[in-house]
């Protein structure tokens, strides 16, 4: 599969997923996606429209591969860009179970949709690697956003426990 004229090693998705488009007969289709709308950063267009967004449905597995889909929710923007690669988006007060965070504890894999229903009903998928830093950790980094600390005294009446960050592969 992987190193053929038809499938370069540097593409994106599976081998599995390469093996499925030809069964299919859908390879040429998931080419013009992957050249066309996968990228391994945030392009503006993106960070612009992940800004308008107030949820976010994060996925995440636990060590084992048992999955968990959690709603994240906030003001529009309440997402935040340390750089084109990577985000971090605050950690509320919940119901305290703590699965996603438990999850990227031992498996730090993630995946982000943002979807918007109403104006444009265009989503979006976000793929990385993510970890959790609490807020004083953040708040000793240099080059911080502006707007990243004014969300640590208080974001729509609620302040962040701490943060998840995460670095954009896909």
């Amino acid at each position: 599969m992987r190193g053929t004229e038809e499938y370069p090693a540097e593409l994106p998705g599976s081998d599995g997923e390469h093996g499925l488009q030809e069964c299919y007969g859908t390879s040429k289709r998931a080419r013009a996606f992957y050249s066309r709308q996968m990228l391994n950063q945030l392009n503006e267009e993106m960070r612009e429209f992940i800004a308008r967004q107030e949820m976010v449905f994060v996925s995440t597995a636990d060590a084992g591969g048992e999955c968990d889909c959690s709603l994240r929710c906030g003001e529009p923007g309440f997402v935040r860009f340390l750089d084109s690669t990577h985000l971090v988006y605050p950690e509320y007060r919940g119901n305290g179970v703590l699965a996603s965070l438990d999850n990227l504890s031992t498996n730090g894999h993630i995946g982000m949709f943002f979807a918007d229903f109403f104006s444009s009903t265009v989503g979006l998928h976000v793929n990385g690697k993510a970890g959790i830093v609490e807020n004083e950790e953040l708040l000793r980094r240099e080059n911080l956003p502006a707007e990243i600390l004014g969300d640590l005294e208080v974001t729509g009446g609620r302040s962040p426990e701490r943060w998840v960050e995460v670095e954009v592969e896909e």
